[in-house]
């Protein structure tokens, strides 16, 4: 078992991230990642939509529903970043061997599954460029180098040794308080939309039955407007 000083633990670790922001394929990576997350979340409201709604209503309900699909995917999210993480802990160059895709590997899918994995491909693409973009990566970085560099014990004489390893947790202290504020905004706009679109099932006809409101409230407002400038002339 590899013993480090807290001066090794930081080369170690500045070396392991740099070489895999600026060498190895993230942007793939990341939109498999997040592109898994997002498709957990819809397939979790899916099912709960259509499997568990008729004989619990509570299913029914845009912010319960979406908080569910939320811890869900958030839980998916681990998953995807542990099933990451053996990707991305081998030399860059090696990685991009692993996310080679030809027609030989690749199941065929036609119709409207295939339709739903060019969304989540591409929910995963702009989702991972905005987390790119906005400096994200060391943070899965550092728990993919707990993960790679596991069981190595890093001295620090003044505040104790500890034990790589933890991704988990790393993982967790690193997200929980971007978890925390989206589940909080998710179920604040779920509830309004809720309220705005009491009779609608999921988000898309929450948003066709805004629009038609919308819509007739428009039609509305100018046929009595122009009522009003007939009645004036009169």
């Amino acid at each position: 078992m590899a013993n480090w000083d807290r001066k090794r633990y930081e080369q170690e670790k500045r070396s392991f991230i740099q070489r895999r922001i600026h060498h190895a394929p993230l942007w793939g990576q990341f939109t498999l990642v997040f592109g898994t997350v997002w498709g957990a979340a819809w397939l979790c409201s899916w099912y709960l939509l259509r499997y568990i709604a008729e004989a619990h209503p509570w299913a029914k309900s845009f912010p319960t529903r979406y908080a569910i699909a939320f811890l869900f995917a958030y839980a998916s999210f681990f998953l995807a970043v542990r099933i990451w993480i053996e990707i991305v802990k081998q030399e860059p160059e090696h990685q991009v061997e692993q996310l080679d895709v030809t027609p030989s590997n690749v199941a065929v899918v036609d119709g409207e599954g295939c339709f739903i994995v060019i969304v989540v491909l591409l929910v995963g693409f702009i989702v991972s460029g905005i987390f790119l973009f906005i400096g994200g990566a060391p943070m899965l970085l550092e728990s993919a180098f707990e993960a790679a560099f596991a069981g190595v014990i890093v001295r620090r004489p003044l505040s104790g040794d500890f034990v790589l390893g933890g991704w988990k947790m790393r993982l967790l202290q690193s997200t929980w308080k971007q978890a925390l504020i989206g589940i909080v905004v998710l179920v604040a706009v779920a509830a309004w939309l809720q309220h705005q679109a009491p009779q609608a099932k999921t988000l898309a006809d929450a948003l066709r039955t805004m629009t038609h409101d919308g819509r007739k409230q428009h039609v509305w407002s100018n046929r009595k407007l122009q009522s009003q400038h007939l009645n004036r002339f009169e």
